[in-house]
């Protein structure tokens, strides 16, 4: 999902409807992590959609 993303773009939560800003991928191999401006730790991207611009 990584390689769908680019810094700046906006990520919804999947349960919980919270927005957050993706700004770049973690330090593992795994294609399902990346960072979010608003956490410290890496999410799963899988629990999020991207929010496509009006």
């Amino acid at each position: 999902m990584r390689n769908l993303l680019k810094k700046g773009d906006k990520l919804i939560g999947t349960t919980d409807g919270k927005v957050f800003t993706y700004v770049g991928e973690d330090d593992s191999d795994d294609e399902n992590y990346g960072h979010v401006e608003e956490m410290a730790v890496p999410v799963y991207l899988p629990d999020f959609e991207k929010v496509e611009p009006k």
